[in-house]
């Protein structure tokens, strides 16, 4: 499809699916998936769209509004919307972010249980899983081959499942200590900022040696480790979805070389940045 040069760089991506003829009460099916890399024009205001969003930040923030909520989603977190009410989300700024229109089967009952654990934003409590699992759905669509309607509708389903864990319904929650959550949501949306132990202490309100005990008790990992993960993380799945320079990539994550970001990501991920991107789908 032809994209809005006016909001949307031309790295973004945007395809529709036809809807399955028959068992749409039992088929998961996506109505059209993409990545959009945005300029800080991008808007979107919907009074109806008869499917559930999905979308899930990989750079910068968007503001978004239903009738009941409003708020901000940012890298780490996904956006849950219920398209067939009144809705609307901005750019805060350039971001990039893949995104699922979809329904059928439980879509429905899905949403509405997870709207009710985390409402519209949900903290990903496995952000690298979640980037490759709508990675190899947009990777699907990009292969222009015939779609197998039942294939999309497990896909779809992966996906959804991993939502639901991230944000609690199957038990397996989000972190229950709100300072951890506070100091998860402070790292990951300042990741291109020098971070340490001090500062996102601070922001949370405690001692660093206070926070750096519970911190670790509650992720299994030290801040400093916890940092490191999130900023590889993050260029992964940059290298691997878009067509940002390396330099770029490493300046979004923190770094101010690309010598220092090399050797930092073949460190975490066992492989140079330019290896990483030769295996994007």
């Amino acid at each position: 499809m032809k994209l809005n040069p006016e909001m949307l760089e031309d790295t973004s991506v945007h395809y529709y699916i036809p809807a399955p003829k028959e068992l749409q009460n039992v088929l998961y099916y996506p109505i059209s998936v993409g990545y959009f890399d945005c300029k800080p024009s991008y808007a979107v205001h919907r009074n109806i769209h008869n499917s559930y969003l999905l979308i899930v930040m990989m750079a910068g923030a968007l503001n978004y509004q239903t009738r009941r909520q409003r708020g901000t989603i940012r890298v780490g977190q996904a956006l849950l919307l219920d398209c067939n009410l009144p809705h609307s989300y901005q750019a805060q700024g350039p971001c990039s972010f893949t995104f699922i229109h979809f329904d059928g089967a439980q879509s429905r009952e899905i949403f509405e249980h997870i709207n009710r654990s985390s409402g519209s934003v949900i903290r990903l409590t496995d952000s690298t899983r979640m980037h490759e699992l709508v990675g190899e759905l947009l990777g699907y669509m990009k292969d222009d081959r015939r779609v197998n309607e039942a294939q999309t509708s497990s896909m779809l389903y992966g996906i959804l499942m991993v939502l639901m864990q991230s944000s609690g319904v199957s038990g397996e929650g989000n972190i229950g200590n709100s300072m951890v959550d506070q100091a998860i949501d402070y790292i990951q949306s300042h990741l291109a900022e020098p971070l340490t132990v001090e500062s996102i202490a601070a922001n949370a309100g405690y001692s660093p040696s206070y926070f750096s005990h519970v911190f670790q008790k509650e992720t299994g990992l030290s801040p400093y480790r916890f940092v490191v993960r999130s900023r590889m993380d993050q260029a992964m799945q940059l290298l691997q979805t878009t067509r940002l320079p390396v330099q770029d990539i490493a300046f979004q994550v923190g770094f101010n070389s690309v010598a220092n970001f090399s050797y930092a990501f073949r460190k975490e991920k066992g492989m140079s940045p330019h290896e990483c991107r030769r295996q994007r789908l």
